[in-house]
């Protein structure tokens, strides 16, 4: 029988979130909980969390150049939560913004939020979320954030995540946030912690986050049963690991059904070791998620050199942030991510590693190397049966930088192995903008189908973040009739 909800994953007030990341932070219970910087503009939402509190004070929010008071705006506000835009800023500026709360009846000093560093600017698509690099408001676990998830839930509403990324940080903190109207405004809903490299997917219409405790910490589940706001106590599916040794390493990477049980791509290392073993954990489909009794964790099989079609080089780093997904034939293959830098050829390729179905404890044999776009960085596969091909986004690579992530390319094949660009979507190596490829990113999206279009989360970095890598904001992008385009 299902296993009920146990104690929370969650952690929706703030200070429950400090709490229990030993932060020992003196903040309130007043919180900024998202911000969307855009052109000349800022949203900003915000909540009292303590509903005495709220109920007997004003509130207003003041913003100001970075480190210059005197330039102080103040705005009412006439709630103790919610949203608000602020426009006629400086794009490129960094700027200071906190809510303050006061009870004019007390006299008591005012409630103040932690305060928080924005940059406003034009960014493509819409923001979900944005963190400033030289914001320590959630420094505990990074900075930056990382690992977008999206689903659909049942009841219509878009769901998205990102974890909070830094290296060599906590790495140990997840938000989710959520669309009632198409991906068109976001607001936030929980904080989940330890949650880190975390993929929202459903489940017979039940919602489940699959993630490690941190950067190569335990592979953890947990379901929530009221659209995310909840979350149950994660189950452990593999101990943690550490840097030094190796651990469970992932992405938001799909999770697919097949031949009765529900499949995802886990990897096993870490950079420290110099390389990732590949493998997929399984489940029967119709078992309780959250009885790791019923997962299988297939042995991990190391990246060999001598595989047939492999890149000519040092590639210790090997494989990573496999899909699951199952070829024309039926076979179930694990399609990866390649680490050819400074390899021959130094980019475009992917390895597929194949599982057998019907002893899911087995390891995963060597498959294919075949040629594919954007193979230096996270993709997601889907297959879609209206068109019958499977589709991806891509970093495409043009120019030296193999690294590069400000291209963002629409790709598609018929068989999985033989892949076709349809159409640049982002492209910001060649519309002039003024920040370059080691500056600006599109990267890690996850995605879903929505009908005819595809729905995008990506970890963006643009308008001054730390690099490409380290991204400020999560974005939401549309691809509209994406069936129908071409380059």
């Amino acid at each position: 029988m299902e296993q009920a909800i146990r104690t929370a994953w969650n952690q929706n007030d703030p200070r429950q979130l400090y709490t229990v990341a030993n932060e020992g932070s003196d903040y309130g219970s007043l919180h900024v909980i998202r911000l969307a910087p855009g052109d000349g503009s800022l949203t900003i939402d915000w909540k009292d969390f303590d509903d005495a509190q709220a109920k007997t004070s004003t509130y207003v929010l003041e913003y100001r150049l970075r480190n210059e008071p005197d330039s102080a705006q103040r705005v009412s506000l006439s709630a103790s939560f919610g949203s608000t835009t602020i426009s006629g800023l400086v794009n490129g500026a960094d700027y200071e913004v906190f809510v303050e709360g006061r009870d004019p009846q007390s006299g008591t000093e005012p409630s103040v939020s932690p305060t928080r560093l924005f940059r406003p600017g034009s960014v493509p698509g819409t923001v979900i979320n944005y963190i400033h690099p030289e914001d320590y408001t959630f420094g505990f676990s990074g900075r930056s954030p990382a690992s977008p998830s999206i689903v659909r839930l049942p009841d219509g509403n878009l769901l998205a995540s990102h974890d909070i990324y830094w290296g060599l940080a906590g790495q140990n903190t997840s938000v989710v946030l959520r669309s009632r109207d198409e991906g068109v405004t976001w607001e936030y809903v929980t904080f989940l912690y330890p949650c880190f490299w975390g993929k929202l997917f459903l489940h017979r219409d039940r919602l489940y986050m699959i993630a490690t405790g941190t950067e190569y910490g335990a592979l953890l589940i947990g379901r929530s049963d009221d659209g995310g706001e909840t979350w149950s106590e994660p189950s452990v599916l593999i101990e943690a690991g550490s840097r030094e040794k190796g651990g469970p390493h992932k992405a938001p990477m799909p999770v697919i059904e097949y031949k009765g049980r529900l499949w995802t791509g886990i990897d096993y290392g870490s950079w420290s070791t110099g390389s990732h073993a590949s493998g997929l954990v399984s489940v029967p489909a119709d078992a309780d998620l959250l009885d790791s009794a019923s997962w299988t964790i297939m042995p991990f099989l190391p990246y060999d050199p001598n595989w047939p079609g492999a890149v000519v080089g040092d590639n210790k780093a090997g494989l990573l942030e496999g899909n699951a997904v199952v070829k024309p034939d039926g076979t179930l293959v694990n399609l990866l991510r390649y680490q050819t830098n400074g390899c021959t050829p130094s980019f475009g390729r992917a390895i597929m590693l194949a599982a057998d179905t019907d002893r899911p404890a087995e390891p995963l044999v060597f498959h294919k190397v075949i040629d594919f776009y954007g193979n230096l960085s996270k993709f997601t596969v889907y297959h879609d049966p209206v068109s019958a091909k499977y589709w991806s986004l891509v970093n495409r690579v043009k120019g030296p930088n193999n690294g590069q992530r400000n291209i963002l390319t629409l790709v598609n094949s018929d068989d999985l192995e033989n892949w076709h660009i349809v159409k640049d979507i982002l492209n910001y190596d060649d519309n002039g903008w003024p920040e370059d490829s080691k500056k600006v990113g599109f990267q890690y999206v996850d995605w879903i189908f929505s009908g005819d279009d595809i729905y995008v989360a990506s970890r963006t970095a643009i308008n001054g973040a730390h690099n490409f890598h380290n991204a400020n904001y999560l974005t939401f992008h549309r691809v509209d009739d994406f069936r129908t385009l071409s380059q």
